[in-house]
């Protein structure tokens, strides 16, 4: 109940909504507009597997439910889970699903590797941990406001509905993910090892360490890339 709860309360939003007209490079989601970008862009979507269909729309990716939504007459519509196989941004971002749970992920660089593409990919979800450790702290300020507790005046300002929660930024988490051979899978210590030439593994070992690589950091994701897949 808590968790669903935790939902409405933070990621609840109407289905109609004006298209917003500017785009910030700092935006983060909101509880209100939990989406990756702040407004709707017209985007290239390609759908189908066996006839695979171009279509042109403004649309956007909502980071809690990983999902395409896209504008029709000013009505946000959600495309069918599973349907989507890339989304091509005008500014030259482009998406697509990747693992069991066909999360979107950001390409952040394609290669060749034996003849077949290869990419670094990013997936930008919601911190789940650190979104309930901020409702479980709204919920104990609530019960604290409500028993007569000691607090400041600042920390009731807006405090009674929920809204305040519904407009702060939702937390993020970035996982990468690795495209080799036609396999996806997650750039993790343990997928990377199982998947580089075994006589390079204790150099991988030494190499985190030394570079001070972090699983979520872009920059240590592209330079383990570089240095075991390209080379």
């Amino acid at each position: 109940m808590r968790k669903a709860k935790l939902i409405v309360i933070l990621l609840t939003f109407v289905a109609v909504l004006p298209v917003l007209a500017q785009n910030n490079e700092d935006w983060v989601p909101t509880g209100v507009w939990p989406f990756i970008n702040q407004q709707f862009r017209t985007a290239t979507v390609y759908t189908g597997i066996f006839n695979r269909t171009k279509t042109v729309v403004p649309c956007n990716i909502h980071v809690g439910k990983q999902t395409l939504w896209y504008s029709q007459n000013d009505t946000l519509m959600e495309a069918i889970p599973g349907s989507v196989l890339r989304v091509d941004f005008p500014n030259g971002d482009s998406y697509m699903p990747v693992g069991v749970e066909q999360r979107f992920g950001r390409i952040v660089r394609e290669d060749s590797i034996a003849g077949k593409i290869a990419r670094v990919i990013c997936v930008r979800t919601v911190n789940q941990k650190e979104l309930d450790q901020k409702y479980l702290d709204y919920i104990n300020k609530t019960r604290n406001l409500l028993q007569g507790a000691t607090f400041d005046v600042s920390d009731i300002a807006g405090a009674d509905d929920g809204i305040v929660m519904e407009e702060q930024p939702l937390p993020m988490a970035d996982e990468y993910y690795f495209q080799v051979r036609g396999e996806i899978f997650q750039a993790s210590p343990k997928n990377i090892l199982s998947h580089i030439d075994p006589k390079r593994k204790q150099e991988y070992r030494n190499f985190t360490r030394s570079a001070e690589i972090i699983s979520t950091n872009e920059s240590s994701m592209l330079k383990v890339w570089q240095e075991f897949f390209l080379k």
